[in-house]
């Protein structure tokens, strides 16, 4: 996404980024009056429409030149943001000898170095924001056949080095595993951090639960069997029934004819002197 006013080189920045997401990307040609640090309301309201949790936006002007905010969505609200400024930029159109590259929907292997990583507060909740922005999925196991390509984030004092590799397989003389290639593809960004909007520890918690993944096979249960045809049936062990026990309520039908008098009684007896 652009902002109000972009560079060549915040323009060629964003759409790097896109094309290294795509096909799973939005790219944004028009400016955008958004402010993320000031008012997050017209962020959330074009992530919420485009159904987005991640977000790049480049900005350029003369307080914050060449300006590049990464960010996660939590519930339709921004959770967490980083400022980062761009210090040196090297497009993938400049790097030759990568024809082919990678495929599209590849996931990439994301590699961090650097000790500052573990240490500095700022960079560990930019590599959570990272991490979450250039994965593509979750996976099991990983196959050394697969990786197509590696994305590396080292860093030095107060600079980040982004860098991007093609990996190639050859043959290895010594063993069965072969031999790995690296072969830089771009883009090559210099970075640095400018301002870290985090996420309150409570917000950060729920955001962080998974939900409970089922089996795929469905946990055994005693006298309980399934089939294509039916479905799942169940069996049932009813105790025998003591019938003597069983106390109903009488209905007025049933009840026993009393003397005459009585409710439900014989019929009155006629006097000698009657006359039908």
């Amino acid at each position: 996404m652009r902002g109000q006013k972009t560079s060549g080189l915040v323009n060629s920045v964003l759409t790097d980024l896109y094309m290294l997401k795509k096909p799973y990307a939005v790219h944004f040609k028009r400016h955008n009056a958004v402010h993320p640090f000031e008012d997050a309301s017209p962020l959330e309201f074009l992530c919420q429409k485009n159904d987005a949790s991640l977000f790049a936006f480049g900005t350029h002007s003369k307080k914050r030149p060449q300006n590049l905010c990464v960010g996660r969505m939590f519930d339709h609200h921004l959770l967490d943001v980083a400022e980062l400024a761009i210090e040196e930029f090297h497009p993938m159109a400049e790097f030759t000898g990568t024809a082919g590259g990678s495929a599209a929907e590849s996931k990439p292997c994301l590699l961090f170095e650097g000790p500052e990583w573990e240490h500095s507060p700022d960079l560990q909740a930019l590599r959570s924001i990272l991490i979450d922005f250039f994965q593509l999925r979750c996976v099991d196991a990983i196959s050394s056949v697969g990786l197509e390509h590696v994305l590396c984030f080292s860093t030095t004092g107060s600079r980040i080095y982004l860098r991007h590799y093609l990996i190639r397989l050859l043959k290895s003389a010594e063993g069965s595993s072969p031999h790995v290639q690296l072969t830089e593809m771009g883009p090559s960004l210099d970075l640095s951090i400018r301002r870290m909007r985090t996420a309150p520890p409570d917000l950060m918690k729920t955001a962080m639960k998974r939900p409970v993944t089922m089996p795929s096979q469905p946990k055994k249960v005693k006298n309980v069997e399934r089939s294509a045809l039916h479905g799942r049936q169940g069996r049932l062990h009813v105790p025998r029934q003591d019938l003597s026990e069983l106390v109903t309520a009488r209905m007025k039908g049933l009840k026993r004819k009393g003397s005459a008098g009585e409710e439900g009684g014989g019929r009155k007896k006629p006097r000698s002197d009657d006359v039908d």
